[in-house]
């Protein structure tokens, strides 16, 4: 393969990306109060992976269903609905409604890697579940 047929093959997925950093520019400064965000529920572990024009506005919905805020940042609703479709994809089943997913490690760490924000969670809270059966299991012995 020479030089030009490299170059040519290159060029198409570099306008891709020069499209989809364009588009996602655009719609950042069309909808300049957008953030996406990580809602997690403590009681059952559910992670809620949302997306807002009023962050005070989404997040209080959340807050009356016992969700608390683990981390947002500036984003756009085709960003969250991608994440949800590569979630589907790469076989991560949601829970009760398509944004709703159990905070496991598998979860968190593909919400990580993603780039979706997801704040202390991997650390701090994720994995509830396999805590409240170790703290069983310790009170019994």
């Amino acid at each position: 393969m020479d030089f030009d047929q490299i170059e040519k093959a290159l060029q198409a997925p570099t306008m891709e990306a020069v499209i989809a950093l364009s588009e996602r520019v655009q719609t950042l400064e069309a909808h300049p109060e957008g953030m996406v965000f990580t809602v997690l529920r403590d009681i059952d572990s559910t992670l809620a992976i949302g997306y807002s024009d009023n962050l005070q506005q989404g997040l209080g919905c959340y807050a009356e269903r016992g969700f608390r805020v683990v981390a947002y940042r500036r984003g756009t609703r085709r960003e969250q609905r991608l994440l949800l479709l590569t979630l589907k994809e790469i076989g991560l089943k949601s829970s009760y409604g398509s944004q709703y997913f159990d905070a496991d490690k598998r979860v968190i760490s593909s919400l990580r890697q993603l780039g979706w924000p997801v704040g202390d969670l991997y650390g701090d809270s994720c994995c509830k579940k396999q805590r409240r059966i170790q703290d069983h299991l310790m009170e019994e012995s």
